[in-house]
């Protein structure tokens, strides 16, 4: 008998011959449509350069995820780790031999692609995708500066692969004597369960040690950010764009006015965030709250609760419920089996995610310990999955939802499972822990990620204005955003200046802000859910996939982010929910 809570990758390939069959038909495609470069100006080559893309994108999506799920259910497995990297070889070359379709697709005369849409009926799920192609043609340049901007690419991302290395690999962020007073190497592992530990001089430390240990090479580091910045001026420069956050926008066609409408937003609602930590500060009983008392659960005991993977599933299908039957079927198929890979095991991925197959199903990988955590992990994680079950249903082509919307669902499910264990408890701890998992993710996901954003936000001004950028200039700029978002009434600790130099985020601009935008989406969504019972518009913008553009896709479901109307409510939501758990905690 199939073990039910683990991967059935059967589903995939009855065998690695059928791996095997399509590495072969990959290489071959890939052949075929190099063959064509230089002609898609003629349409009937357009449509079957198109057309072989999407086949050989289907393989290679299918080959590299059956190699990848195996991989990452024992990473000491030879055999796994030979085939992963075999797919890896195979998915490069395929991409290099197709690098060639997207330039010249926006170097096509005008007209072209609508005259192949014409000619072509089975062309028409193309049409979102030619659209778009057409839309950048602006900001392409001709083919030899195209052909430098690649040639310029690895120097271009130099600085984010140096920080990565200094960050994870040659920076020593020192040591911090644990609770029971040995001596802790300090990890980003380490400085997570350090945040939490409910001795403060532990937490301090952890704090202390790990921004100084960026102070002391901070120089550095200050030179390898002001480089991405420059990098990022440059790249808006050499296209054509007003700005580095026009360029940053682009993409998903979103509007300046909702990322500053996002800052507005939030520093209308800080008030409220120094409300809550007033309340911390009152919970933990400490004369001054420093930015290390910001991670300590306020509420313990209710985690100290265990659940089965059985019991677990049985709250999460309960508390969805408000999504429907269909959904509620679906669900079930998804935890049914083989679709999950429950538990740790030797060699296996850390973490949580959810990834699909295109024609096959989605796969789940959890590390279910059974805390009341990993609950809200497998609503999490089936919300990706379901996501990615519906958006299947379009087109290959308008198969992908942008990242702008990649976490919509997902919270949507952990605020469905969070109101409905609120409504059914009469537990006050297990309320009030539950109203601080909702705050605190508030202030991670919106509060926190838009200081984020607001200092990428001044630093790439001050390289558009040719102002210096120096270390002495980002601390003073980061401390002046602490200062902002967490009140006169936190101590901002000198040290603490120093934390835009750790954020990883920061080497990939203005990415961050699609965290706080995501979690007022969902905020709006399933509170529309509860209230009005209408699962209508919320599955049609799960089917939607990546077949128009972000904006137009979330208004699908009812959620206009053009406004500053989403992200308000989100934070009336965050405002209320403090004022319900300053009663409990009385």
């Amino acid at each position: 008998m199939a073990n039910t809570e683990k991967w059935d990758l059967t589903d995939i390939y009855a065998d690695d011959a059928g791996f095997e069959a399509d590495i072969l038909r990959i290489n071959e495609l890939a052949k075929t449509i190099n063959g064509m470069q230089g002609k898609l100006a003629d349409v009937a080559v357009l449509r079957e350069v198109l057309l072989t893309d999407t086949e050989l994108s289907k393989l290679l999506e299918k080959a590299y995820g059956y190699a990848h799920l195996r991989y990452d259910l024992n990473h000491t497995d030879a055999a796994a780790q030979a085939m992963h990297d075999r797919a890896m070889t195979v998915y490069y070359a395929a991409v290099e031999a197709t690098s060639f379709i997207l330039p010249e697709l926006t170097a096509l005369p005008d007209g072209v692609t609508e005259k192949a849409l014409a000619a072509y009926p089975e062309l028409a799920d193309y049409a979102h995708f030619l659209d778009d192609v057409t839309r950048h043609k602006p900001h392409v340049l001709s083919k030899r500066e195209e052909q430098l901007l690649t040639l310029a690419a690895p120097a271009l991302s130099s600085m984010d692969t140096a920080f990565s290395m200094l960050e994870s690999a040659d920076l020593d962020k020192g040591t911090v004597t644990d609770e029971n007073g040995n001596t802790v190497k300090l990890t980003d592992g380490e400085f997570a369960k350090f945040r939490e530990s409910r001795d403060r001089r532990v937490r301090a430390d952890a704090f202390r040690a790990l921004h100084e240990a960026f102070a002391g090479v901070g120089n550095t580091v200050a030179s390898l950010y002001a480089g991405q910045v420059r990098a990022d001026l440059f790249e808006a420069k050499a296209r054509h764009y007003d700005s580095c956050l026009s360029r940053a926008l682009f993409s998903d066609r979103l509007p300046e006015s909702l990322y500053s409408g996002l800052i507005e937003a939030v520093h209308k609602s800080l008030p409220a965030h120094y409300r809550y930590l007033e309340l911390r500060r009152k919970a933990l009983g400490v004369d001054k709250l420093h930015l290390y008392d910001g991670y300590v659960p306020l509420v313990k005991s209710a985690d100290d609760v265990s659940y089965t993977y059985a019991e677990a599933k049985e709250l999460v299908k309960n508390y969805l419920s408000p999504l429907g039957t269909q959904y509620g079927k679906d669900l079930d198929r998804l935890l049914a089996g083989g679709w999950v890979d429950v538990y740790e095991a030797p060699g296996k991925e850390t973490g949580a995610y959810a990834t699909g197959i295109y024609g096959v199903h989605p796969y789940m990988l959890l590390n279910f310990v059974g805390k009341l955590n990993d609950v809200f992990t497998l609503a999490h994680e089936a919300g990706h999955c379901m996501h990615t079950y519906y958006s299947d249903t379009q087109p290959y082509i308008n198969k992908d939802y942008p990242i702008f919307l990649a976490e919509i669902a997902s919270t949507v499910n952990e605020n469905l499972l969070l109101r409905g264990m609120l409504a059914d408890t009469d537990d006050k701890e297990k309320q009030a822990y539950l109203l601080n998992h909702f705050i605190d993710e508030v202030r991670g996901t919106i509060i926190r990620q838009t200081m984020f954003a607001e200092f990428e936000w001044e630093a790439h001004k001050l390289a558009e204005r040719g102002e210096p950028l120096t270390a002495v200039v980002f601390c003073k700029l980061y401390h002046e955003l602490l200062t902002l978002y967490f009140g006169p009434d936190v101590e901002i600790d000198p040290y603490m200046d120093w934390e835009w130099a750790r954020i990883p985020h920061f080497y990939r601009a203005f990415y961050v802000f699609k965290y706080a935008t995501g979690f007022s989406a969902a905020a709006a969504i399933s509170k529309k859910l509860l209230e009005t019972g209408e699962v209508a518009p919320y599955l049609a913008f799960l089917h939607a996939g990546g077949s128009d553009y972000p904006l137009e896709t979330l208004k699908k479901a009812g959620v206009d982010l053009s406004t500053p109307v989403p992200v308000s409510a989100a934070l009336s939501e965050f405002e209320d929910s403090i004022k319900q758990l300053e009663k409990l905690l009385k």
